[in-house]
């Protein structure tokens, strides 16, 4: 399975990354730093499943789930530190 990393804590996209690494079934196609970076990644490098963090720069997790699955959709596993801090944001539809 080809997984993408939206992340923007390089500590966090690495430890992602080498559990992923374990089983060697799983292959990273890219890790993103911004949303709007996993935006354009999920549309040039479509992968089978991004693990989406909330907290990012310049468009955040909710938004960057919002125009992949708009543009490309694709399976999103929301994987982030502090979800409470970002409950707020899922009250609007993701469509």
């Amino acid at each position: 399975m080809r997984i993408g990393i939206a992340n923007d804590s390089a500590t966090a996209s690495e430890a992602l990354r080498r559990a992923l690494a374990i089983g060697g079934e799983h292959q990273v196609a890219w890790v993103a730093r911004t949303g709007a970076d996993a935006v354009r990644l999920c549309r040039d490098l479509p992968p089978d499943l991004v693990l989406m963090d909330l907290a990012m720069p310049v468009l955040d997790g909710v938004e960057a789930t919002r125009r992949i699955m708009r543009e490309a959709p694709c399976a999103i596993l929301v994987v982030t530190a502090a979800p409470q801090d970002n409950v707020a944001s899922w009250n609007a539809p993701l469509a």
